[in-house]
């Protein structure tokens, strides 16, 4: 007959466990992880950062698109948009940012201006959408 204390041991005395990861290389293992997730949110948050001026400007053209406030004071937004876009002391005509064509500039800012400082015209909210639209591509630039 069988011995019960041989057949019986594993059931009363566990075995021991295989051998397990030493704590070196799970604490490097959180480390990577905790460092990766560092680099992630880093990344994610200069991405955010860096399309600022385009949800910016996105928010102006639904605003005029949607007639929410007044043409002046939309201007003003886009203005101030422009402004913070090439780094400008104001907008104006004759100054050209680099990179962007002097013709085309001069009457986006002339069409500004008078949206802005001129009287209310009734087509006021489709010239700041014209604007808007026109203003997209510089993005890229600077």
């Amino acid at each position: 007959m069988a011995d019960p204390r041989n057949d019986l041991a594993d059931i009363i005395v566990p075995s021991t466990p295989a051998m397990a990861a030493s704590a070196g290389h799970s604490l490097l293992l959180w480390a990577a992880v905790g460092l990766a997730s560092v680099v992630c949110v880093m990344l994610l948050a200069w991405l955010w950062h860096r399309r600022r001026p385009v949800r910016a400007l996105h928010a102006i053209a639904a605003a005029a698109a949607q007639r929410q406030g007044t043409p002046p004071a939309l201007a003003a937004r886009l203005d101030a948009w422009a402004r913070m876009r090439f780094r400008l002391a104001r907008v104006d005509a004759a100054r050209c940012p680099p990179g962007l064509d002097p013709a085309m500039w001069s009457d986006w800012a002339m069409a500004l201006e008078q949206v802005r400082f001129g009287p209310t015209q009734p087509d006021s909210f489709a010239v700041l959408a014209r604007l808007c639209e026109s203003a997209r591509p510089w993005r890229r630039h600077v």
